[in-house]
């Protein structure tokens, strides 16, 4: 599933830091990606917020504020001035049924100069959780203990706006409890207090002291200040003080306090918020001393736990099952036994306040992963954030559900002129409660796909005035005409329904003739191609690299005109297309015939491999020539008779892979052997090596910003290529620096294609498969969860172009070993281009060029795969950035020409033309 992808790369499993964080997911808002740090004080490690929020913008608090008593993920936030709800979205690490301690934190630190805390609410699932007011001071916390439904793996925190300013967050945590403390008869547990009772340091007590990373505070309140009782503690540093499921740190169990004069009980308050508020109070007590008492406890002088026993650095929690209230208060007495001859102890206490969530059912789980593909795939640029259905007051717009008690459905989804492009996704079938969708007005692409006539509750759908092909499927127009189905197709040009005798008869006759059209093609293209290959003569020599290059282009051409006919004709008549395919078949079949080289031929080839010239994955290169003179390299596989070996040599000769395969900015493999325990492939031979080789520092020759583009455009179109141009789509899986090779007139070519992958046929959203590939190109995805397609090979891409633009490693030479990824991103935010771009081409570029190819090498690196570029995106965005350069050196020609005859002040006009804008 799409859904998994995406939040399986968003659900953190945390590195240990001396306690085990697997039940963490902490998250600073508003850092940028792959600023993730550990904190020095608590140990906990933090992550950005960039994988759980698409919205809202990053700010740091005002230097006013930056102080040591401010850590460092309050002194930065994110904001929300766009929308009304805004939402992170978070992924439990184990199913449904967990019990979480949430925690929000919020530091104003005037990030806005406007001296004006705002005001607005906080949701949790659909439910109002607090108001967050900013008072006398600038933090406010806010924290609960939640159960999740069983029903949902998702948590949704959620900030709205009430029209009292821009809500923001610096922080949210989440930590797993244990399911068997903290129980409740009903709802969730808000945090009322907290208390340290008998603290002798007056400083908080959290992780990694607390393992739940609860936070306590010292008894500092008019509550818990009294003469009547003093504080004791014990030096006693043992784990045993934290023994019950409750594990209080035993930090604070070592304190407590106790009556003085004489007295036998212990007698405090709480003042609660208002009358009738509902209560739950969790008391813990232990023995610091060899001794053991017995006590009461009573509040509002009504007995609440009788017979209270304390053991010798024994934990013991005191609570009740059932909530309590009062008008004002809650008094509490402890009071020592009639048998004790010891008075009573505290040594921490706990106070929440119950909060009944009221709000319907959270929306099917199936039904939201549903959608969030949709929103996903089409990129839907609307305020879709948290739950569609709840709170019903600010569900999704154009979006509309059925409530019932047990289950919240979408029943209806109007996408109407929402610039969808592309074939449907298959995630619409998922949304099985619909009964209205609208999808006219849009640029929907393919078949009409067979699942919309299996939604069961379907009973409009509208298609009307896109781009869909083909016969509208009979199930849906059976259901029109039997009227359980309104149905609007109307503006569809090449759409028509199967039974329409008319059209089919029309469209055969230009099945027909297409038909024709395609063989006339093939057999034209076969002997072109052999004509070709006789013409060749030593005399042209010279010219046999641009003639192959003629050639491999215009075959090209013909091949995609094929394969656009061809695929209007799959839809017109399956056996003329039948006939292609036996034609072309045989086509392959002689061509593969051709490609087969016994080692004794390679031996020749190589001078019996007497000239290696590189190494690549499993296996040496050799340089060679051909009988015809043609200069190639042949690679020998090292390890036959490995698995892994087999494996990679069976993929990369695959004649089903390459011999398909044909574009400009691909490496040609000429031939293969396969000749017992000797295999072997031989590739077109590139004469100005890697990329890699040009960017070194110890290259003299530096590329140019020009030559960088284009040699940035040639792989890029040669990667698209893959993902678009074959199908299925082929995955690359090893893009980098040293695998995309260079001819002698400096053209790009991709090469090695040893790991590569095909996508699934049957429209499977990735390829499950152990994680290769090299380090610092890896996507993240593919690293953690081994899953892999199109936008693996976009980060590796990118991390390319990163390379092009900065001169700089994938993996810096650092003590840390810091992946060229991460550290370009605060460089770019703090758009510091003179430090970003390679220092050895001398400020000589055109900036807007150079920003340009930053934008688009950023989102290719982006950590959420659904949030990296198409390939034919970077395509276009490589070849304006090219342009700009090429315009740039243009107009510094003329000035340098212009210069001979010119003042000095022209000669600063050319200068300044040369180094473009300061700033962009």
């Amino acid at each position: 599933m799409k859904l998994f992808m995406l939040y399986g790369c968003l659900t953190l499993v945390l590195l240990v830091h001396g306690q085990d964080q697997s039940g963490f997911i902490s998250i600073d808002c508003g850092i940028s990606e792959g600023s993730d740090y550990t904190d020095e004080n608590t140990t906990i490690s933090y992550n950005s917020d960039v994988g759980y929020i698409d919205t809202g913008t990053n700010h740091n608090i005002s230097s006013d504020y930056m102080s040591a008593d401010v850590s460092r993920r309050l002194s930065n936030l994110r904001s929300f001035p766009d929308g009304i709800k805004n939402c992170y979205t978070i992924h439990q690490a184990q199913a449904g049924g967990d019990k979480y301690l949430i925690r929000a934190s919020f530091m104003y630190g005037n990030y806005d100069s406007k001296n004006q805390p705002p005001e607005f609410e906080l949701y949790l699932d659909g439910d109002q959780w607090h108001t967050i007011r900013f008072n006398a001071s600038d933090f406010v916390r806010a924290e609960i203990i939640h159960n999740v439904p069983a029903t949902t793996a998702y948590i949704h925190v959620c900030l709205v706006n009430t029209g009292l300013g821009t809500p923001f967050i610096s922080g949210l945590d989440l930590r797993r409890l244990d399911t068997s403390i903290y129980k409740t008869n009903s709802g969730s547990l808000k945090l009322f207090n907290r208390i340290d009772l008998g603290s002798t340091t007056n400083k908080t007590v959290r992780y990694p002291d607390d393992v739940y990373d609860r936070i306590w505070f010292p008894d500092t309140t008019e509550e818990f200040s009294s003469p009547e009782w003093e504080a004791f503690s014990s030096s006693y540093n043992t784990d045993a003080l934290s023994a019950n499921n409750y594990k209080p740190p035993y930090q604070v169990m070592a304190t407590a306090i106790r009556p003085v004069n004489g007295r036998n009980s212990l007698n405090f308050w709480v003042e609660i918020g208002y009358p009738r508020q509902q209560m739950y109070v969790y008391m813990h007590f232990a023995e610091i001393g060899p001794v053991q008492r017995e006590f009461d406890i009573y509040i509002n002088n009504a007995s609440w736990s009788p017979g209270v026993v304390t053991n010798y650095l024994r934990p013991v929690t005191i609570s009740s099952p059932y909530s309590m209230s009062a008008d004002l208060r809650l008094n509490f007495s402890i009071r020592a036994a009639a048998q004790s001859t010891l008075p009573p102890i505290l040594n921490a206490l706990e106070v929440y306040e119950v909060l009944e969530l009221r709000s319907p059912t959270p929306t099917r789980q199936s039904e939201f992963e549903a959608i969030e593909n949709i929103k996903l795939a089409y990129r839907v640029e609307r305020n879709w954030q948290g739950d569609p259905c709840v709170p019903k007051e600010y569900s999704w717009e154009n979006l509309r559900c059925h409530y019932d008690g047990n289950s919240t459905r979408i029943i209806s989804l109007n996408l109407s002129s929402s610039s969808l492009s592309g074939n449907m996704d298959s995630s619409f079938s998922g949304l099985t409660s619909l009964e209205s969708l609208d999808l006219s007005n849009n640029n929907l692409t393919g078949l009409v796909p067979n699942f919309l006539s299996k939604l069961p509750s379907l009973k409009t759908l509208n298609l009307s005035r896109n781009n869909f092909i083909g016969s509208i499927p009979p199930a849906l127009i059976e259901k029109s005409k039997i009227g359980s189905l309104t149905l609007r197709t109307e503006g569809n040009l090449h759409l028509f329904q199967a039974d329409s005798g008319a059209r089919k008869k029309t469209f055969f006759v230009i099945a027909s003739i297409a038909s024709c059209l395609v063989i006339v093609v093939v057999i034209l293209a076969i002997w072109w191609s052999l004509k070709r290959r006789k013409q060749q003569d030593e005399m042209v020599k010279e010219n046999c690299s641009d003639l192959a290059y003629q050639d491999a282009y215009q075959d090209e051409m013909v091949e995609e005109n094929c394969s656009d006919l061809a695929y209007q004709d799959a839809y017109q008549d399956e056996m003329v297309e039948e006939n292609c395919s036996d034609l072309a078949y045989q086509d392959e079949l002689a061509e593969e015939k051709k490609r087969q080289f016994t080692h004794s031929e390679l031996m020749a080839i190589t001078k019996n491999f007497q000239k290696p010239i590189g190494r690549g994955g499993f296996g040496s290169v050799y340089a060679g020539h051909l009988t015809d003179g043609t200069q190639v390299a042949v690679k020998m596989l090292s390890l036959p008779s490995t698995h892994d070996g087999c494996k990679q040599f069976r993929t990369e000769a695959s004649v089903q892979l390459l011999t398909k395969v044909h574009h400009r900015n691909l490496v040609t493999i000429i031939g293969y052997c396969n000749e017992g325990q000797h295999m072997g492939l031989v590739y077109e031979y590139m004469a100005n090596g890697t990329i890699k080789e040009h960017l070194s520092e110890k290259n003299p020759k530096i590329l140019s910003w020009e030559k960088r583009l284009q040699i940035a455009c040639d792989a890029a179109e040669g990667l698209a290529y893959l993902h678009d141009g074959c199908k299925p789509p082929i995955i690359h899986r090893d893009i980098k620096t040293t695998n995309i090779l260079l001819t002698e007139k400096m053209q790009a070519k991709i090469s090695d294609f040893g790991l590569s992958r095909l996508m699934p046929s049957d429209g499977g959203t990735h390829v499950s498969t152990l994680a290769a590939g090299t380090l610092g190109y890896v996507a993240p995805e593919y690293l953690e969860f081994n899953k892999l397609n199109e936008k693996s090979d976009v980060y590796s891409f990118g991390v390319v172009l990163l390379e092009l633009i900065t001169g700089k490693p994938a993996v810096l030479k650092t003590p840390e070993k810091t992946l060229l990824a991460k550290w370009i991103v605060p460089m770019v935010e703090r758009a510091q281009i003179k430090e970003i771009v390679d220092l050895r081409l001398n400020s000589d570029f055109d900036t807007n060029s150079v920003w340009k190819a930053l934008e688009t090498a950023i989102p290719c690196v982006k950590r959420n795969p659904n949030r990296r570029l198409e390939m034919r995106t970077v395509v276009v965005n490589l070849r304006e950035c090219l342009e700009l350069e090429k315009a740039r050196v243009k107009a510094w020609m003329e000035n340098e020409e212009h210069n001979s005859t010119s003042s000095n002040t022209d000669y600063v006009m050319a200068e300044s033309l040369v180094r473009g804008p300061s700033a962009r």
